[in-house]
């Protein structure tokens, strides 16, 4: 995902990523940010890129209507007039409408880079050597009780919040569960590749096809399959 991030934030801006270090110097100085264009259902003239959770890229699409509903809360916007190119970005929320036109914010895209940065994964540490266990004795029956059972197998019953790192509704998501009190785990689909894997492993189990799959945060609330932040949706996948 960063680095399609990283390719449309060098589209959008005037410099593209080989300019020169003089002009980098200007760009670094301090810009007045500019309007936002107008998005609206009929689109115009710019391309919306959304981030689709089941493929792990930037998605473009011309109109809000070819955005699914689950990658409709941050959708950047790439305009096609060279004056609205710059070293910040267009970000759409689709959900969020005002008169004919969608509500669009401008992010300091300078700033968007130090947020990937600080995303980057850390080499990891070697694992230490598993300790072995003493011997021992195995559990003997107890008169009158049933012999200790196996442990028990993995099961969809937690909660899991898959996202990434720039995700606004992810942290939304995450602090609407801390207020009620829910345990859950992050998995980062940017960063671990495994946690993308698990996502997809327990969506195909709870029978919801990788097409639903749009956008971040998804869900896993006892076995169901939330796409987007839904208040409603989790509160009764956690039967509350």
């Amino acid at each position: 995902m960063r680095r399609f991030l990283s390719s449309s934030l060098c589209a959008l801006a005037i410099a593209s990523c080989g300019k020169s270090p003089e002009a980098v110097e200007e760009q670094a100085a301090p810009v007045a940010l500019p309007k936002a264009p107008v998005v609206t259902d009929s689109g115009g003239p710019y391309v919306l890129r959304y981030f689709s959770a089941a493929a792990g890229e930037l998605v473009a699409a011309k109109t809000p209507t070819e955005v699914p509903e689950g990658a409709r809360g941050q959708v950047l916007v790439a305009p096609e007039d060279p004056n609205l190119q710059g070293p910040w970005l267009f970000v759409a929320d689709l959900t969020k409408k005002t008169g004919a036109g969608y509500e669009v914010r401008v992010v300091d895209r300078a700033e968007i880079e130090k947020q990937l940065a600080a995303a980057k994964p850390t080499p990891e540490a070697p694992p230490a050597a598993p300790e072995v266990p003493a011997a021992s004795a195995p559990p003997t029956a107890v008169a009158g009780q049933a012999p200790p059972a196996p442990a028990a197998a993995a099961r969809d019953n937690d909660v899991i919040i898959y996202r990434t790192s720039w995700c606004g509704y992810c942290k939304k998501a995450a602090e609407y569960l801390r207020t009620k009190g829910v345990k859950f785990v992050e998995k980062d689909i940017e960063k671990d590749p495994k946690a993308r894997q698990d996502m997809l492993a327990r969506a195909q189990r709870a029978g919801v096809p990788q097409s639903s799959l749009q956008g971040v945060p998804i869900l896993s609330v006892k076995g169901k399959i939330i796409t987007g932040f839904d208040r409603n949706a989790i509160d009764r996948a956690l039967g509350g």
